[in-house]
Parts: structure tokens; C-alpha cells; sequence
């Protein structure tokens, strides 16, 4: 079963995807239509070499710092809710009221007294 999760888009539109075959991992670079709409791919190793530096790389390596089960979970095509999205249903129903607010990466959070233990831990 091949399965696929895309990692970076750019601004011009063109798209890379992480694709995994048989515990292979392969980079998938889509153009966009100005240019084509070509399909390259390469593998793991080569793109992280002749990427650095640049955001589809970083991208890349954020989806790789995660555990390997992470990222099969993540590639199941019926997963629909993130981890965090996971955690913040969970909080909210043991009755936190605390507010985040998530920005480029940025984290800022209000704390409110009188969370329930629960929910607090």
C-alpha cells in the first residue's frame, strides 16, 4: 500500500509530498501548472541533501523529527483530526477554559483560575 502526505506547498503553488512504499521513503515534487505540472521524485536522501536550506526541507524535517508511528499514523488516509486538535477536544471537555493562540509556530496561552484538576494536568 502506498501511502502519501503532503509536507510543504510553496508560494507559486508548487507541492512536495512525502510518499512511503514498503518502508521506503520517497520525495514528490509537483510543479505548478505554470510550469508544467511535472512530477519528479527522489529519494529521502538525495532531497535532503540537495534541499538544505531551503523551506520545503525544513518542512521535511519537521514531519521526520517524529517518531516513524507518527508519521504512519499521520499518512492513514482516515485520519482527519491532528494530536493537538486531539488534545484541545479532550481539555475542553473535562471543562478547561484556558485560550491559545497559535501564529507562525508562535504559542501565546491565557491561564484561567478555577480550571478542574482534570483538566489542569
Amino acid at each position: 500500500m502506498i501511502e502519501e502526505k503532503e509536507f510543504s506547498i510553496s508560494s507559486n503553488g508548487d507541492r512536495w509530498s512525502l510518499e512511503v512504499l514498503d518502508g521506503d521513503m520517497t520525495v514528490i515534487h509537483k510543479a505548478n501548472e505554470p510550469s508544467g505540472s511535472h512530477e519528479t521524485r527522489t529519494s529521502l536522501a538525495a532531497f535532503l541533501d540537495e534541499r538544505a536550506g531551503k523551506p520545503e526541507h525544513a518542512a521535511l524535517l519537521q514531519v521526520l523529527g517524529q517518531s516513524r508511528d507518527e508519521i504512519e499514523d499521520q499518512l492513514k488516509p482516515e485520519k482527519t483530526e491532528t494530536q493537538s486538535l486531539q488534545i484541545a477536544t479532550e481539555y475542553l471537555l473535562l471543562g478547561g477554559r484556558r485560550q491559545a493562540k497559535v501564529d507562525d509556530n508562535i504559542v501565546s496561552t491565557r491561564s484561567c483560575e478555577g480550571d478542574p484538576s482534570a483538566a489542569d494536568a
